[in-house]
């Protein structure tokens, strides 16, 4: 038992760099094979390209038309027609353009963030569910040496019945804890490789990364704000509503149509000359400034709601982070200055208290371990969550 508790210390207080290269090996891998973030890709380039339509021309209109008649003559006419907006619509064509295409690397940021954090909560998981494995492994081998132990006693006489059922009932929960930790294992690097696209990945560690959180509240606050690709892409979307409301202000300006006429019969000669139209915006352009205006103000409000729901989960973030600290040190400091097991064995050794007492007393500090493990893994899920903006 005493080998145990301090192999439980040693492992609170190990320290090591490689966790945090692994993590890192793992979400490369994912950004890399991931199948929704090649989709994304492949989505986002075809907006690209979608973008890039909407500067073009209208197609130019050619028309032949000819006469049929009784008389001699029978003239035919051929008209080259070319539509063009007001000039300085292209201006804000273009604009808006660029705008929107700056605006995709936001959207492919936010898929990328959010896979890759799922990516680190399952690691984060992992190391939890490894961390106990580890622990369990090494109870479930005392238990069956304590099983051993009063199976002898009990042949002997020195033991009851009741005490080898306490042990064994023992055994049995540390067993089943085992198969339910490997079922959570398991489904974990079932989660990583779906993930990876598919591609198994191998993510062992016992030891958890090493997540500096900002100790100036204020500058995590503004990091947070300028590393949200949601927030970013809501500031990108009000930029954009701008600029469209500029370009409808622009298109309720006339267009105009440039074209070339041929004219010819067989009595009179050919005429040619050019053809100059205008169009008239009374009805095409109807409420489109409005409609635009609108959208921006919605825009605004839309972002300045999100803004204030960031801040607040980051606050509430902050907080838990801050409580489940200090729980942590408190844990490590009880777990570190407890001589429980030089006092148990010191109780055993004078007849103080049985073989099972000893063993049943132990299990108290289990299931202070494991609570300690617990509020570990939430602290790392709770920084990974504030910290995202990161990834």
């Amino acid at each position: 038992m005493r080998a145990l508790i301090i192999g439980l210390l040693a492992l609170i207080l190990s320290l090591n760099v490689q966790a945090q290269s692994d993590l890192k090996e793992v979400l490369q891998a994912i950004e890399i094979n991931n199948l929704s973030l090649k989709a994304q890709n492949q989505y986002i380039e075809s907006q690209r390209i979608g973008y890039k339509t909407e500067l073009n021309l209208a197609n130019p209109e050619i028309a032949y038309e000819k006469n049929f008649s009784d008389r001699e003559g029978n003239p035919y006419e051929i008209l080259i027609s070319q539509a063009f907006d007001f000039p300085s619509v292209y201006l804000h064509k273009n604009r808006l353009k660029k705008a929107r295409t700056a605006n995709l690397d936001n959207l492919l940021q936010q898929s990328r963030q959010q896979i890759l954090l799922a990516a680190q909560k399952a690691c984060l998981n992992l190391i939890y569910q490894n961390k106990l494995k580890a622990q369990l492994s090494i109870r479930y081998e005392n238990a069956q040496k304590l099983v051993e132990f009063f199976q002898k006693k009990l042949e002997k006489g020195d033991a009851n019945i009741l005490e080898m059922n306490k042990v064994k009932i023992v055994l049995l929960n540390i067993k089943n804890q085992v198969q339910l930790c490997e079922t959570q294992i398991s489904n974990l690097n079932e989660e990583l490789k779906q993930l990876n696209g598919g591609r198994a990945i191998s993510f062992n560690t016992t030891l958890y990364p090493e997540l500096v959180l900002e100790k100036d509240y204020s500058k995590l606050e503004l990091d947070v704000l300028n590393g949200s690709p949601n927030l970013n892409q809501m500031r990108a979307n009000m930029d954009i509503a701008s600029k469209q409301t500029a370009l409808a202000k622009n298109q309720v300006l006339p267009k105009f149509n440039l074209g070339y006429r041929y004219l010819n019969s067989d009595i009179n000669k050919a005429f040619n000359g050019i053809n100059i139209g205008i169009s008239i915006p009374l009805w095409e352009s109807r409420n489109k400034v409005k409609f635009a205006k609108l959208n921006q103000l919605s825009q605004e409000s839309e972002f300045l709601s999100q803004e204030k729901m960031l801040l607040s989960d980051v606050h509430k973030n902050y907080r838990k982070i801050q409580s489940l600290k200090a729980s942590l040190s408190e844990y490590r400091m009880i777990l570190e200055g407890n001589h429980m097991d030089e006092l148990l064995k010191k109780a055993l050794d004078y007849g103080q208290i049985s073989s099972i007492e000893y063993f049943m007393e132990s299990l108290y500090f289990y299931d202070s371990f494991d609570t300690y493990l617990q509020v570990e893994k939430e602290y790392q899920l709770a920084l990974a969550d504030l910290l995202k903006y990161q990834l």
